[in-house]
């Protein structure tokens, strides 16, 4: 029975209209608040949940956009009271794979350049920005012609040098997201 409901569920999405592609302006801009959770712990970090944020600039081409953007997140409490933070310098395909009047179901992929940035410097070994790789989805609210709200979330991992013991460690992370999205 729950089979049935749920094939129908789909059936019903995917005949749904489509929205005005993902915004109704080719270009937007994104700023989104996050929640940033390590998925793996660290030998010389403590893993610490916290507020973060990003903002992305993207062009829309149909069910189909691109966005280029940054993303900051403290992650890490240092063995010196101060603080590790994730940064990536990102790009992010989307597709929305189906879409009613006010509401779209979005998947999208993230790839970039991720770096840990400690505070103060002198707590971390030298850092370089390594890849970062991370995909997810979401649902995105037309609130108006030019302003969508977006709840996301998505995994990423990233690379950071764990000092000269350790070399290269690559953690993984869990990000929740509320953003709001303005057609320009």
């Amino acid at each position: 029975m729950m089979r049935r409901v749920a094939v129908a569920l789909f059936v019903l999405a995917l005949g749904a209209g489509m929205a005005h592609a993902q915004s109704a302006q080719k270009l937007s801009v994104q700023g989104s608040g996050a929640l940033v959770f390590p998925t793996t712990t660290s030998s010389d970090f403590t893993t610490d949940t916290k507020l973060g944020w990003e903002a992305q600039l993207r062009y829309t081409f149909s069910r189909f956009s691109l966005g280029a953007g940054y993303q900051r997140a403290v992650v890490f409490k240092l063995p010196s009271e101060g603080s590790g933070s994730v940064s990536v310098l990102f790009a992010e395909p989307r597709y929305v794979v189906t879409a009613a009047s006010t509401v779209a179901f979005y998947i999208a992929g993230r790839v970039g350049l991720g770096q840990l940035i400690c505070n103060p410097e002198a707590d971390c070994a030298p850092q370089s920005a390594g890849l970062a790789l991370g995909g997810g989805g979401g649902l995105l609210f037309k609130l108006s012609s030019r302003v969508s709200f977006d709840l996301g979330a998505q995994y990423f991992s990233t690379e950071y040098d764990n000092a000269p013991t350790y070399g290269t460690t690559r953690t993984g992370f869990v990000l929740a997201r509320l953003g709001v999205s303005i057609g320009l």
